[in-house]
């Protein structure tokens, strides 16, 4: 995939970036809570949905951003970040 230059300028950091970091960590927290809300006794029909359709979208978000940065460092000859499943949700 061709990516836009501003999306490859902006992915090109060095690993262990801390605003990279933080943003990860920003994300997981938030699908944690979405999690949470939908488990909830208190959580009736629709706001289960809503809550468990917000925890899909920002997984799939938070998987975008790592997937498309990963091919920003292939396609400098580097290799992918490992990322701690504790520290962003992913067994990767």
């Amino acid at each position: 995939m061709s990516l836009p230059i501003e999306i490859i300028n902006g992915l090109s950091f060095e690993k262990g970036n801390p605003t990279w970091g933080a943003v990860m960590l920003l994300i997981n927290a938030s699908i944690e809570s979405e999690v949470s809300d939908a488990l909830s006794k208190d959580s009736k029909g629709e706001d289960r949905a809503w809550h468990s359709g917000r925890a899909s979208s920002l997984s799939s978000f938070r998987d975008l951003l790592i997937l498309t940065r990963d091919e920003v460092l292939a396609d400098q000859g580097k290799a992918p970040e490992q990322y701690d499943s504790g520290e962003i949700g992913l067994d990767k």
